[in-house]
């Protein structure tokens, strides 16, 4: 009569081969099986390099036998599906001497032969059937979780005796050992159903997991998107000693651009490995084996192996938190986010399906975790859905569509907007050069690995964008605009100095361009719309530490010797590691942000001042722009002419700034002669009004001068050079100087009006502060004419004239005369009244 074992994960029985061990040449092995399961030990026996396994793998029968020379292994797989299809399967596996036969269901799959000439096998341990306490620390094992299903009939004969091994455990033999609670009767085994973490932020928590001298985990994947973590779990900190960093034991294992790692720390350092050597995002189904003995184990994948060993030290790995499963709680303050696990650093949760995990031999039901969890995210089953989720307007606002796991990703950089389909516009930040947005972080962070992404739009050619930094070091990953290029600069510890990258050209011309960053450990990239350059960082460190991320101005400043230029322009849509910050300041969804800059699309206009008369000027300490220079000023006035900057230098090299009728003139000498460059406004911009003007001068001697809009470009020949001395005028010279300016230029007058948002090459003076001395009257601010002209301002169709200070009224083309053009008494004259805040002046002419 036949005996059935309901075998469950946590079940299996022994013979104790002590008192008559094996020692035989010919040895024959017959069994039947049923079930549903992919993975799990079926029979084992034998020690060191001595033992026959025989065990199903991925739904396949694998057989490993050593004799004392090597192992012999054969794969035995059906000519069609699976052997874990619920049906009994017969197995028979004979060896004489070296030749080893396997018949499955009463064919013959496969004969083979062990190494060299031995051809005894010997075993005086346990006979193992179903499973093991350890299966992965068993010699030879391809797999490390138990069998579950059902068996029957098995049987070990060799040329000396024949022990049928499930009849002595239903007969409790007492060479048995029965462990947990196994049924002599084949009833239906519930299937491990796969499940599907649809979404980034979807996960699961497993139980602890006692691990500390050995562990083995074994599960199956199948994705088609490059990164997520899959397993993470930590231990509670240790040395918490003065001077001495606290730290946790760790084990993870994650996904990355395709690729599988395990990365774990026991105490005495960190190791991270490469445990595929081809990507694994192709949407077939992979299987995961990992096991571990002390400081040493293995990871395989697909049954290739990869050894591995801990750092010398700690041989336990003491992790006594929850383990999760797909990514990470939301709420991540109580989880300890170890800097070499880059995927929880930089927020990648694993989208895709995983089926048969198994835990030191022991299956978890994932679906049913998933229903008690209540767990957002995770679906049962595991289907591919073949059909194309991108089309043409999948994602909104010119946001850039790839296909995931059954789901659309939407890339929102570039576009201003947010949100899976990029519908949802990005939080504005305006900075004036005086204004700042800082996120306090909670605790500081250590990151290996940083995506950061960021939009901007600025005139200025310097200006800091974006920096982490520390209170304790000088540690910084920084974003600045240096001369209308990107520039960034990352600084690590104690390394052998900041690795700089630079790209893109002329980028402050008040368009958005968008900046990216991606490093992993020492490799860099930096691009701009697009342009992408990259660099490799020296030294031994890969960490950063930070406990603030500032924009506009740096404020943390007691390690870094240069500073970066404050910022005046715009940022929107800036990403640290998937955290949208400026979007969550503004929102209230973080309390830790410092700021006086203003949310939304705001008119900057930063430290103004008023020229109140043409005799009025400020000096200043040289212009330092010899090899290149990028000058940015706003004016606003209504007087049609006024020097606005002056710089002389040695022989002929000087620098003009001036408004001639109303337009700008930009007049300059290198030593090849002076130049002059008009803008080419079309209108004259003495019409108080706001206006923009940038002047660049590159390297190549290329010069650009732009007003508003509107760009004029000039290439020169000859010296490259700007050699300036003496001091550097802003809003005209004394009144004896102007007769000896230099040729072409046409001012005879100061500047009366506003300026504001001055940067010369780099610097924002506060024009009033800094100023080595004032002539006349200059004060901060710009009130502009308090009385402005209307419709009805003049009468009788007088022409209202703006002035700053106030208005007049032109009446020669009309009968009248008088301020307003409204007496009549003067009808016969020629009248030009001016109104102001003290009342009104007028000169009157007679015709």
């Amino acid at each position: 009569m036949l005996i059935y074992k309901y075998l469950r994960c946590n079940e299996f029985f022994s013979y104790n081969l002590s008192q008559t061990p094996i020692q035989s040449s010919l040895d024959e092995i017959t069994l039947s099986f049923r079930t549903l399961q992919r993975n799990g030990l079926l029979l084992h026996t034998g020690k060191s390099s001595d033992y026959v396994n025989l065990s199903l793998r991925n739904g396949a029968l694998w057989l490993v036998i050593n004799l004392g020379s090597g192992a012999f292994e054969a794969l035995v797989e059906p000519a069609s599906g699976k052997f874990n299809d619920n049906v009994w399967h017969d197995v028979r596996v004979t060896r004489n001497l070296r030749q080893v036969t396997i018949l499955v269901d009463g064919i013959l799959t496969t004969t083979g032969y062990t190494q060299e000439d031995y051809t005894m096998l010997g075993s005086d341990d346990l006979f193992y059937i179903g499973g093991s306490l350890n299966t992965a620390d068993l010699p030879g094992s391809p797999v490390s979780n138990n069998f579950m299903g059902c068996l029957k009939d098995v049987v070990y004969k060799n040329n000396e005796f024949r022990l049928e091994l499930s009849r002595l455990a239903e007969q409790q033999d007492p060479k048995i050992s029965i462990h947990g609670d196994l049924i002599f009767s084949c009833e239906s085994v519930e299937a491990l159903e796969p499940v599907t973490f649809d979404t980034p932020s979807a996960y699961l928590t497993l139980p602890r997991w006692n691990t500390k001298k050995t562990g083995a985990i074994s599960f199956d994947f199948r994705t088609t998107e490059p990164s997520g973590l899959l397993l993470f779990s930590h231990g509670s900190l240790q040395g918490t000693q003065p001077n001495r960093k606290p730290r946790a034991d760790f084990f993870a294992i994650e996904l990355l651009d395709g690729f599988l790692y395990l990365v774990m720390d026991m105490g005495s350092g960190s190791i991270k490995m490469k445990a595929s050597n081809k990507r694994l995002d192709d949407g077939e189904w992979c299987h995961v084996d990992f096991q571990r003995k002390g400081r040493n184990g293995f990871i395989s994948v697909n049954s290739q192996s990869v050894p591995f060993s801990a750092n010398e030290g700690s041989e336990i790995l003491d992790l006594d938190r929850d383990m999760y499963l797909g990514g990470l709680p939301e709420d991540r303050q109580a989880v300890m986010l170890p800097p070499e696990v880059w995927s929880a650093s930089l927020g990648l949760g694993y989208v895709g399906c995983v089926r048969d995990l198994f835990i030191d031999g022991q299956s978890r039901n994932l679906w049913r975790l998933a229903e008690v969890q209540s767990a957002a995210g995770v679906s049962s089953f595991c289907t591919r859905e073949t059909h194309v989720r991108c089309t043409r307007d999948t994602c909104a606002n010119g946001g850039h569509c790839r296909e995931g796991w059954n789901r659309h990703i939407c890339d929102c950089n570039g576009t201003g907007y947010l949100g899976p389909s990029c519908e949802t516009e990005a939080t504005m930040v305006s900075y004036d050069g005086s204004m700042y947005l800082k996120v306090v972080l909670p605790r500081t962070l250590h990151t290996e690995a940083e995506d950061v992404s960021l939009r901007f739009m600025s005139q200025r050619a310097f200006g800091l964008l974006m920096a982490t930094t520390s209170q304790q070091s000088a540690d910084t990953l920084r974003l600045e605009l240096d001369g209308g290029r990107v520039k960034l600069t990352v600084n690590l510890g104690n390394g052998k100095g900041p690795e700089v990258l630079l790209v893109g050209e002329k980028l402050n011309d008040n368009e958005w361009h968008t900046v990216k960053v991606v490093r992993r450990g020492k490799n860099l990239q930096l691009s701009v719309d697009n342009v992408t350059v990259e660099g490799h960082m020296t030294g031994a460190h890969t960490r950063l530490e930070f406990n603030n991320i500032e924009t506009g101005i740096m404020t943390e400043r007691r390690f870094i010797s240069v500073m970066p230029s404050n910022f005046i322009g715009h940022l929107q849509a800036l990403s640290f590691n998937g955290v949208l910050y400026l979007d969550q300041c503004k929102n209230g969804d973080i309390s830790y942000c410092e700021l006086n800059a203003r949310f939304g699309m705001r008119h900057i206009v930063a430290n103004p001042v008023t020229f109140l008369t043409q005799a009025s000027y400020l000096a200043f300490s040289t212009l330092q722009a010899y090899a290149s220079m990028h000058l940015f000023f706003q004016f606003k006035t209504t007087s049609p002419d006024g020097l606005i900057l002056y710089n002389s230098g040695d022989g002929s090299d000087f620098i003009v700034v001036e408004l001639v009728k109303g337009y700008i003139h930009y007049v300059f000498d290198l030593g090849n002669g002076p130049s002059l460059m008009k803008g080419n406004s079309d209108k004259p911009l003495n019409d108080n009004q706001w206006h923009n003007v940038v002047i660049s001068r590159d390297s190549n001697n290329v010069h650009i001068l732009k007003i508003d809009s509107r760009t004029v470009t000039q290439h020169a020949n000859g010296a490259r050079n700007l050699d300036l001395k003496g001091e550097l005028y802003i809003g005209g010279v004394g009144k004896s100087m102007y007769s000896s300016l230099p040729r072409l230029i046409a001012s005879r007058e100061g500047y009366k009006g506003c300026l504001a948002s001055v940067d010369l090459n780099g610097r924002l003076p506060d024009l009033l502060a800094d100023a080595l001395h004032k002539v006349g009257e200059v004060e901060r601010g710009c009130g502009g004419p308090s009385t402005t002209c209307t419709e009805d301002s003049c009468y009788h169709q007088g022409v209202c004239l703006q002035l700053w200070e106030g208005f007049s009224c032109d009446c020669t083309m009309t009968t009248y005369g008088g301020p307003f053009c409204n007496d009549r008494e003067y009808s016969s004259l020629m009248s030009l009244w001016i109104m102001s805040d003290g009342g009104s002046q007028g000169v009157v002419m007679h015709q």
